[in-house]
């Protein structure tokens, strides 16, 4: 028993390495400030380079993905444990974009506009 345990184990650590632009892990510390007011219920999944995915089940609902270097968008493909992980089709993930523009994207705080006009501040931990 305990080698299939650590077989498992090791299998799925190769996977998250194999795919860790993919995979995107939540962050439970992370807060979300949209035009200068906290935002209640929102998820914040990051992966291994502080892309970040935005999920909100509180009406209304909504699901954005902010990466290097691409448009805000919302994916088209994505799999999800929900309030544990998530996983695109791909490295860059396929979006429908949503206009805007990131303004500022590190290790610690993620700032970008939605195409509306929107101003987003993400601070990870």
């Amino acid at each position: 028993m305990r080698k299939l345990i650590l077989l498992i184990l090791i299998v799925l650590i190769v996977f998250v390495i194999w795919n860790k632009q993919r995979v995107f892990v939540r962050d439970p510390l992370a807060n979300v400030v949209r035009d200068g007011a906290k935002v209640d219920g929102e998820q914040v999944y990051i992966n291994f380079t502080n892309d970040v995915l935005l999920e909100n089940d509180n009406a209304p609902s909504h699901i954005m993905i902010v990466q290097h270097g691409h448009a805000v968008g919302v994916p088209t493909k994505l799999r999800c444990i929900h309030w544990v992980a998530c996983l695109t089709d791909a490295d860059v993930a396929t979006t429908l974009p949503l206009g805007g523009a990131i303004q500022t994207m590190d290790s610690k705080t993620v700032a970008f506009r939605e195409g509306n006009g929107r101003h987003w501040n993400v601070t990870l931990h």
